[in-house]
C-alpha cells in the first residue's frame, strides 16, 4: 500500500487546490485540481491519480472553465491505475466563468470560484441547474462528499475578490 508520506515524495510536485474532508477525521473524501487551462493533461491526470491512490481518496476532479473530469478510486491496488476516469463533462455553460481582464490572480480566483460552486452542490437548487448527465454524476460521486464534509482550500490563497458562483 502506498503511504501518505510517499505521496509527498520529492518527485511528485502535485498538491491539490481544494479538498473535502470528513468533519470527524482527516480522511479526504474528494480532491480537486482547478486549472484555468490545461497544458499537460496526461501529467496532471497521472499526478491526481497517484495522489488519490496514496491518500486513499475515493473521488477526484480536474476542473477547468470548460470541462470537469471526474475520477473514482476503485481501490484495486496502490498504484495510480486504481483511479479511473468516470467521465468528462462540458461545464462551460454551467460554471459560466468569465476570466478577469488583467489575468492577475486568475488561478487563485478560479480556485475560489470552483470551491464556491462545489459548496453550492450540497443543495437541491445547485443540482437542479445541471444538465442531466452531469447531475447524475454529481449526485452519485460529488454531492455525498460535499454535503457531509468540509470543503476547503488545500493550500493558502492570497486575498482576492472571489466572484461568487451564481446560476
Amino acid at each position: 500500500m502506498l503511504g501518505g508520506e510517499e505521496c509527498y515524495s520529492s518527485d511528485m510536485a502535485f498538491g491539490p487546490d481544494i479538498i473535502v474532508t470528513d468533519p470527524e477525521s482527516s480522511d479526504i473524501a474528494l480532491v480537486v485540481e482547478a486549472e484555468t487551462s490545461l497544458h499537460d493533461l496526461e501529467s496532471l491526470e497521472r499526478q491526481l491519480k497517484k495522489y488519490m491512490a496514496g491518500m486513499r481518496c475515493p473521488v477526484g476532479l480536474i476542473v477547468t472553465p470548460e470541462q470537469l473530469r471526474l475520477y473514482r478510486n476503485r481501490y484495486l491496488s496502490s498504484s495510480e491505475d486504481t483511479a479511473e476516469l468516470v467521465g468528462a463533462f462540458d461545464v462551460h455553460d454551467v460554471l459560466n466563468y468569465k476570466r478577469p481582464g488583467d489575468g492577475r490572480g486568475d488561478a487563485f480566483e478560479f480556485e475560489g470560484f470552483v470551491q464556491a460552486w462545489l459548496e453550492g452542490l450540497s443543495s437541491e437548487a445547485g443540482l437542479r441547474e445541471l444538465p442531466a448527465e452531469l447531475r447524475r454524476a454529481v449526485e452519485w460521486y460529488i454531492s455525498p462528499a460535499v454535503s457531509q464534509g468540509d470543503v476547503r482550500a488545500a493550500h493558502p490563497r492570497p486575498p482576492t475578490s472571489v466572484r461568487a458562483y451564481s446560476t
